[in-house]
């Protein structure tokens, strides 16, 4: 499927310059519009105007995605699902990471406990936040009464996105009654239960999943209630562990992803889910293997649906402080296959102060490519030093490549040293550069007007450097000697 280009969307503007959207003009408003940083209802003129419904409603079927986006929750926490244009992230960028919903019990005695720890679990990873993005409650108890009862108590304590979970379409939609003002996502309309659970989606406008392990099914039950007036739906081809059966899920997600977005076709056009916490209803787990063995199994699951851009996926592990190695690995893999290939991670050049650097302290200096400095930072943090981080333009690419390609040199780093008076916050002029930017030092010497040492070409060493290599007032003598 084709993406428009900024001209398209301009050819459909009223091209009056108004800014009152924010832009200055209609065509900053076009790019930004193709770029997903404003949306057709912040143009006023094309909102409020009725001679313009036409253009209006060409341009919103223009700059939708092939797969729709579905937003479930309310407020700060609420999560956007799906709504991607590209199969494969280097053909663009992918715009909303896959979102993670912890599974819980109705019936678990912990429910209250364990929903708070996943509310406010926030790990920082490289300048990013990373969260849970919702909870999936299951109706493990079968009762009405509990299942509603396990919702109230949910929503009291967690302004997490939840999705209901249950399989009995009149307990599901008793729960549902309860918090449907909260826009919980209805889990699931079947073969049976889709005219049931459908119309009472459209009645209340909130959102439900289509499931079917049968492709041809699931497009039927789409069709089908889509014509009821469902607007909100996400697809589940179900996920089925064990000998073969891995294969068969990432085919049937790869097979409702390429369907929607090269193929437009519209029963497949919504975001697609899968739920590698299956893995414990299916497999038998009171073998040889241990614990983790198991949780391992659901992780891989989970990785490789996320590596193919699922929209959603449900998880069991993790919901302990213990098994927090399961969310750290697929909220890593998250960060990197989500981040925007299209522009290099950068942070701010500039000069950073790193616990309380005094006028002896060390000014180290690395590339502002945020993979680097972060780490930097991070490590020179861990072998408590203070010191100060001269931050260097270096069009945000990392120290080796950087180096290779121009980015990072002499002059580069005498020019931000100046910049951002370097040297006025400390009495020398010693200036410690990365190892694998060794070849820099005598050409910085000059530029810099410096004495210019080089450190561990990882900053993990930079503890050992600091012990048995940082000697200032033996540089500050070399550096007097020579300037003699």
């Amino acid at each position: 499927m084709a993406r428009p280009s900024p001209l398209q969307i301009y050819a459909l503007l009223d091209k009056s310059n108004c800014r009152d959207c924010g832009r200055d003009t209609c065509m900053a408003f076009s790019t930004d519009l193709l770029e997903r940083k404003v949306i057709v209802q912040d143009c006023t003129h094309l909102m409020q105007d009725p001679k313009q419904a036409k253009k209006r409603e060409k341009l919103i079927a223009l700059v939708s995605p092939p797969q729709k986006s579905v937003v479930v929750g309310l407020g700060e926490r609420q999560c956007i699902i799906g709504g991607e244009e590209i199969l494969n992230r280097h053909q663009l960028t992918y715009y909303n990471e896959t979102a993670i919903f912890m599974e819980i019990a109705d019936d678990d005695p912990d429910l209250e406990a364990t929903a708070k720890y996943l509310t406010n679990l926030v790990i920082e990873r490289m300048g990013d936040v990373l969260k849970v993005n919702g909870i999936a409650l299951r109706c493990v108890s079968g009762d009405a009464d509990q299942f509603k009862l396990a919702a109230k108590k949910l929503t009291e304590v967690s302004n997490l996105p939840v999705m209901l979970a249950c399989m009995n379409p009149d307990i599901l939609l008793a729960a549902a009654m309860e918090i449907k003002e909260l826009k919980p996502l209805l889990y699931a309309a079947t073969k049976d239960s889709w005219e049931q659970v459908g119309k009472f989606t459209v009645e209340n406008k909130l959102p439900v999943v289509a499931v079917s392990s049968d492709l041809d099914e699931l497009m039927s039950l789409s069709a089908s209630l889509q014509k009821l007036g469902v607007k909100d739906l996400i697809l589940d081809a179900m996920t089925v562990f064990g000998p073969g059966n891995v294969a068969l899920t990432y085919d049937n997600i790869m097979k409702l992803r390429i369907s929607a977005i090269d193929k437009g076709n519209v029963n497949a056009g919504f975001p697609v889910m899968g739920v590698p916490a299956a893995y414990w209803s299916q497999i038998k787990t009171d073998g040889d293997k241990k614990l983790w063995e198991h949780q391992y199994q659901e992780i891989i699951m989970a990785a490789i649906m996320e590596s193919i851009d699922t929209s959603l996926i449900v998880l069991h592990s993790g919901k302990k402080e213990e098994e927090i190695w399961t969310l750290l690995a697929i909220m890593t893999l998250r960060q990197s296959v989500f981040s925007d290939p299209r522009i290099y991670p950068a942070v701010d050049p500039g000069v950073y102060e790193i616990g309380e650097p005094n006028n002896m302290s060390p000014i180290f200096v690395t590339s502002n490519y945020r993979l680097t400095k972060i780490p930097v930072e991070i490590d020179i943090k861990g072998a408590n030093v203070d010191a100060y981080l001269l931050v260097v333009d270096s069009e945000g690419i990392g120290i080796e490549s950087a180096v290779a390609g121009g980015q990072f040199n002499a002059g580069s780093i005498a020019e931000a040293a100046k910049e951002f008076g370097a040297f006025e916050k400390v009495n020398h002029r010693i200036l410690i550069i990365p190892g694998m930017a060794a070849r820099l030092s005598g050409a910085l010497e000059d530029e810099a007007d410096a004495y210019v040492v080089v450190g561990p070409r990882d900053s993990s060493g930079i503890g050992k450097y600091m012990k048995e290599q940082w000697k200032p007032e033996e540089f500050m003598k070399i550096y007097a000697d020579l300037k003699e």
